[in-house]
């Protein structure tokens, strides 16, 4: 796993790359000095086998034949490093003098170049290698000349280069690509650290801050920077949540009283048409009442004061206990109730708020759903939590809203006047559902919707409290 996301990590794919197209050029710089080295290798060839014979012409013309063999014992004799051949002819290429017993049968280049296998013209017990070239000249006289020289010592000399060269480059990638993923694990693991936190403070903790400690350089600048970012975000969020909660805390109270008075008006009043009068009015502020009351709520929840009063729910005596409370008013609709309800163990949280962040579920689905229609609620095991869900036939909600419904007094255009609410039910299902860790998510049912909520069977909400 861990070698999975260092393999597909944009810092090790980078450095593949780097390494890569520095491989390329260090291929082409090292082929570039190979080609000099066997260059420079082979011009001595060429000019040490001039010089030979130019010798050789020197000492033949001044000397006769003696002068030759004279030559020959000096200039090929085992103190030599570099062992030369010569040979001495007539004009027919008949021997007169030298170390070759006759003219070879060889392959012939410019300027009087040859190369030819030299094994065939001698019978010598340490024959030096069988690749020579050599060098021929025609004297004013008539005499042919030559000199030899094998250039085995050369192409093993260049393949030496060579094989070095390759090594050098092989070891280049090997080692880069060694780096490159010791590079992009360290990286990962600050990355990942910082993700971790990331992930906490979107999970609804915004005291987290990312450790700087033991970081350096880009690192540590990029940490730094984003927990200022993170200061002043939770600043303007927890100004905008406190002046949310205080108009919801402050008039709730006044309205609490106009609700009381608009009460004993109401039992005062005689004329049925001012009392239905009244009566609306007392709806009204039971709803702002209720939209307050909504508010505060979910900020109490948000706040996550609630994790202290956690204890183990039985989740399927909790969801049996919705059902037997809304099962009424789905009959009242003439809906189709239906229950599939598995047992299931557990969860660590708060009974009060689970019940609601259902309850909220099946009241909407009921609420949504036309008459004659269906709504099914149930209860599953996942592998590593627990499943909820409560699926409808009604009008369901776009793909582009569904995850704008979990915000605060959003609603979805074609329930707007047709159907009562503030667009808070769904905001504290979600809150609830987060402060227990779990997820909440909204599936098309074909027709209508089906929210689906999954809470971890042993939540780690508990141990924070």
């Amino acid at each position: 796993m861990i070698l999975s996301k260092i393999f597909t990590s944009f810092t090790f794919r980078f450095l593949v790359s780097y390494v890569a197209w520095l491989s390329v050029a260090v291929f082409m710089v090292l082929a570039l000095i190979y080609a000099f080295i066997a260059y420079d290798f082979f011009s001595d060839v060429h000019r040490s086998v001039k010089l030979e014979l130019e010798a050789l012409s020197q000492a033949y013309e001044e000397g006769g034949s003696e002068a030759v063999d004279e030559f020959v014992e000096v200039h090929s004799g085992p103190t030599r490093l570099i062992r030369f051949f010569y040979f001495v002819g007539d004009a027919e290429k008949r021997k007169i003098a030298g170390n070759l017993n006759e003219w070879p049968d060889a392959k012939e280049y410019r300027n009087g170049w040859i190369g030819f296998d030299f094994e065939s013209l001698t019978n010598m017990a340490d024959p030096v290698g069988n690749e020579f070239v050599a060098l021929s000249t025609e004297l004013p006289s008539g005499e042919r000349l030559l000199v030899a020289r094998h250039y085995a010592d050369v192409l093993n000399s260049t393949k030496l280069v060579a094989g070095a060269l390759t090594r050098s480059m092989v070891a280049t990638i090997i080692l880069g690509t060694i780096g490159g993923a010791i590079t992009a694990g360290l990286s990962l693991r600050r990355i990942e650290h910082i993700n971790t936190t990331l992930h906490r403070i979107m999970s609804g903790d915004f005291s987290e801050r990312i450790d700087v400690s033991g970081s350096t350089g880009d690192f540590r600048r990029l940490s730094e920077n984003v927990n200022q970012m993170l200061d002043r975000i939770e600043v303007l969020m927890t100004g905008v949540r406190q002046v949310s909660d205080n108009i919801a805390h402050d008039l709730r109270t006044p309205l609490t009283r106009l609700r009381n008075k608009l009460s004993d008006l109401h039992d005062d009043c005689s004329d049925p048409a001012n009392r239905e009068q009244v009566e609306a009015l007392i709806e009204e502020a039971d709803g702002l009442l209720g939209t307050f009351s909504a508010l505060l709520r979910i900020a109490q929840v948000e706040s996550g004061n609630r994790r202290s009063g956690f204890a183990d729910v039985d989740l399927c005596t909790l969801v049996s206990d919705v059902i037997e409370l809304y099962e009424p008013l789905a009959m009242e609709k003439d809906q189709q109730f239906n229950t599939a309800l598995a047992r299931v163990g557990k969860v660590t949280g708060d009974r009060n708020l689970l019940f609601q962040a259902v309850a909220n579920l099946v009241d909407n689905a009921i609420k949504y759903t036309p008459e004659g229609g269906e709504v099914q609620v149930g209860l599953s095991v996942e592998p590593d939590c627990y499943r909820v869900y409560v699926a409808d036939t009604g009008i369901g909600v776009p793909d582009a809203d569904r995850e704008k419904v979990f915000q605060r007094f959003f609603r979805v255009e074609s329930s707007r006047g047709c159907h009562p609410g503030n667009g808070l039910g769904l905001s504290l299902v979600h809150a609830v559902v987060k402060l227990h860790d779990g997820t909440i998510s909204l599936e098309d049912n074909r027709p209508g919707l089906k929210v689906v909520m999954r809470l971890p069977r042993q939540s780690s909400a508990s141990k924070k409290g």
